[in-house]
């Protein structure tokens, strides 16, 4: 109950200093691991500080669709030490809370590395490291991507190869996303697990504040 607390008192103080933010609602849900992606309906929000910011903060959160039970939260802290054509960001998850049905709270620590080069005006590269580890259980886990950006009118598509050491996971993924209104989005993402051979996609409406 003490964690719950916290969770929801520093949830309220990101939110009020929020300079983005939007929910999605979606047949699914998001995870920085695509194979990890629930399949269950989720609404998804996301507010933050001014990514163009050299010191950033964001929280993740998903909610179940089914009863508005949070399934999980990530505070995220972010500080860009490189801004020119390259740009890179070092970040600390801290926490990331998975919460159960019955409220129940798992917590892990993350840190992350995070890079984007401007190839021209429509594409980018960009890559991504994530280090967890379980702070009250025994996950622990390396995660690393390559992904492609592409953006052209309302049209942004992002192609991603990725791995993780857990069972030595990995595979591609595709989102896509359009813009159907000046707030609105339509986005789609499926992921293929090469390794297991499974697949997992989802389709949602987003929306900003």
């Amino acid at each position: 109950m003490k964690k719950l607390l916290f969770l929801i008192v520093l949830a309220f103080s990101v939110a009020t200093s929020a300079q983005y933010g939007g929910i999605e609602a979606s047949t699914g849900g998001f995870s920085f691991v695509p194979d990890f992606t629930s399949e269950d309906p989720h609404f998804i929000l996301s507010v933050g500080t001014n990514t163009d910011k050299r010191l950033q903060g964001h929280l993740l959160s998903l909610i179940r669709a089914e009863n508005l039970v949070p399934r999980n939260a990530i505070f995220i802290t972010r500080y860009k030490f490189l801004d020119k054509r390259l740009k890179a960001t070092i970040g600390t998850h801290l926490p990331a809370l998975q919460i159960s049905d019955d409220y129940q709270v798992d917590s892990f620590f993350a840190q992350e590395l995070r890079t984007d080069y401007g190839i021209n005006e429509k594409w980018s590269l960009s890559t991504m490291y994530l280090h967890g580890k379980g702070r009250n259980n025994d996950l622990e886990i390396n995660f690393g991507y390559v992904g492609l950006n592409y953006k052209k009118g309302k049209w942004n598509s992002f192609s991603q190869v990725w791995a993780i050491d857990l069972n030595n996971g990995y595979g591609l993924s595709q989102t896509v996303s359009y813009q159907i209104a000046h707030k609105t989005q339509l986005r789609g993402f499926v992921n293929k697990t090469l390794s297991t051979g499974n697949t997992n996609m989802t389709i949602g409406v987003y929306r900003a504040f």
